[in-house]
């Protein structure tokens, strides 16, 4: 299966270049403004910069800067954005991020949002996230999707025949042949770097909630762990036409929490906010606080954002039982549905679980799940181009 003339992590970053080349150069007959000084904007300059077209750069903007202090990034001055747009309001204002959303929502809502912005991970590509993070990782903690270390694990799992008989599992415990398509083409692509492999993969629609995968009554009980900021409730609400009985919310991440709570309040009955992580034991686990979806339990002692959290088996939460459990927690998925095996035995809910986190959750989770209930159904779909948001979907 894999090439071997070729290092399937040179081949893969030669394909993102080229793709992010195309996005960028095609502003190249326009200024542009850096919106975001940190690792990201800094990256994306020097992006620009071996792309030759740095000079269109104007300025960076940072949402919180003070004018009356000289700032400056590589020569390039740093301002904030009342002054940014006063200065060069025809300029393409590209938000280099995490907090895209935040910053889009301020724009929207300002005395200049008619300027032209523009945001890769808008359209839910994650180039330059694959880039940054992984070809020269400031922080390996983050999760994108894929970690270029997952690269000779395929291929030692490729020698050993490992692969051919998780695949084999999949083949034969899948419910449809897109689910997979899916899997096979991920695994393809993590042993040739080909993205053409992964380009393949159907994109629908209809994240965790739709009739084709399972029946959604008013009688159901979720439990979202990993709610973030509540776009999945929202979702859930809006597909129910608010008729469900309760929705139970874990997330640990305090930033995340009071965001959580402000969007719920007055907005959506029958909600329990629990500002815990989801494990397989009780207690206490190191956290990184990063207040957007890249939050999760760490082992690392140096992060000044780290901080300890609750952390609860499924288990032992016996104020109601779901029928409907969905994870998205960064690698934490298998250990949270350890930690649910009695629910899962003896409740059998539906569930839509995140399986892109970790080199080879495709084939533990579902073998997991087998083995606490065998008469569960799979089928695996594709939420976003590229590597996230691949999510099993098990039901009787």
């Amino acid at each position: 299966m894999k090439n071997l003339d070729n290092n399937p992590y040179d081949v893969l970053k030669a394909q993102f270049i080229n793709r992010l080349s195309k996005v960028y150069l095609s502003m190249k007959s326009s200024d542009i403004v850096i919106w975001g000084t940190g690792a990201y904007g800094k990256w994306l300059l020097s992006f620009l910069t071996l792309l030759g077209i740095n000079k269109n750069v104007c300025c960076f903007c940072d949402s919180f800067h003070d004018d009356s202090n000289l700032d400056f990034i590589e020569n390039i001055p740093v301002y904030s954005p009342s002054k940014c747009v006063s200065l060069f309001h025809s300029a393409t204002f590209i938000i280099a991020s995490d907090y895209f959303e935040e910053i889009l929502n301020s724009i929207s809502k300002s005395s200049y949002s008619d300027i032209d912005t523009f945001v890769l991970d808008h359209d839910n590509k994650m180039l330059e996230k694959q880039l940054i993070y992984y070809t020269n990782p400031p922080d390996p903690i983050r999760v994108v999707g894929f970690n270029y270390t997952w690269f000779p694990v395929y291929e030692e799992a490729d020698k050993s025949n490992k692969l051919k008989m998780m695949l084999d599992f999949i083949d034969a415990n899948l419910a449809d042949q897109e689910s997979r398509d899916i899997i096979h083409n991920r695994c393809k692509n993590f042993l040739t770097g080909d993205l053409s492999y992964i380009d393949k993969n159907e994109v629908n629609s209809h994240s965790y909630f739709s009739q084709d995968f399972y029946p959604i009554s008013a009688d159901e009980v979720l439990f979202d762990c990993g709610a973030f900021t509540g776009d999945t409730i929202e979702d859930f609400v809006t597909f129910t036409n608010k008729k469900y009985k309760k929705i139970v919310a874990f997330e640990p991440d305090e930033k995340n929490v009071r965001r959580l709570n402000a969007f719920i309040n007055n907005k959506i009955e029958n909600v329990v906010v629990i500002q815990k992580a989801t494990g397989d034991k009780n207690g206490k686990v190191a956290f990184l606080n990063n207040g957007n979806m890249f939050s999760k339990t760490v082992d690392l002692k140096d992060s000044s954002d780290e901080s300890s959290v609750d952390i609860v088996r499924l288990d032992n939460y016996i104020d109601c039982h779901p029928t409907l459990i969905k994870m998205d927690i960064e690698g934490a998925e298998l250990e949270s549905l350890i930690g649910a095996s009695q629910i899962i035995k003896t409740q059998k809910p539906k569930l839509a679980i995140c399986i892109y986190h970790m080199p080879f959750d495709f084939y533990e989770i579902p073998k997991f799940l087998k083995s606490l209930v065998p008469e569960y159904n799979f089928k695996v779909r594709q939420h976003e181009l590229g590597f996230c948001e691949t999510v099993l979907y098990a039901y009787l």
